[in-house]
């Protein structure tokens, strides 16, 4: 439990991070190519470091998490002679999935779907892609914290 704002109290907000379900991937670098693992690994290591910095979330599996999945995807990739150039595209969606009265299938319950970035880098390669996925999964993962918490409030 952690007392947030006017001393409301609430479970700790748990943020899935696992990127290993192949049909479902909550990073998807693959508009890198062949940097797609190591694209995908960045907005992994970087959500988890933003993540751990703030009171009352955590990436930790715990019994009966509750909590948010952060979807990440590269939307757009450039690189010229010197510049790379890229894009993100978000969702932040509730975790775990609701079920159904029959408990058939998991619908995501969408929280935010206007979750953008961009940036560019010098030079190209692996090094300047990841370094574009980087600055960009910065600065987007502290505007998600806000919402998971207003949401959180209402469930």
């Amino acid at each position: 439990m952690t007392t947030v704002g006017g001393g409301i109290i609430m479970s700790v907000i748990f943020v899935n991070t696992d990127n290993t379900n192949v049909a479902n991937k909550l990073f998807n670098g693959s508009k890198a190519g062949a940097e797609a693992k190591a694209v995908e690994d960045t907005m992994q290591k970087v959500v988890v470091k933003i993540v751990g910095k703030q009171a009352g979330f955590t990436t930790a599996k715990t019994p009966n998490p509750k909590g948010y999945s952060i979807k990440l995807e590269i939307a757009k990739l450039e690189q010229t002679q010197h510049e790379t150039s890229c894009s993100l595209k978000g969702e932040l969606v509730r975790y775990p999935n609701s079920f159904t009265v029959s408990k058939k299938g998991g619908a995501a319950t969408m929280v935010s779907t206007s979750f953008t970035g961009s940036a560019k880098a010098q030079g190209m390669g692996k090094f300047a892609v990841v370094d574009c996925v980087e600055a960009i999964v910065e600065s987007m993962i502290p505007k998600a914290i806000p919402a998971m918490r207003q949401d959180m409030l209402q469930r």
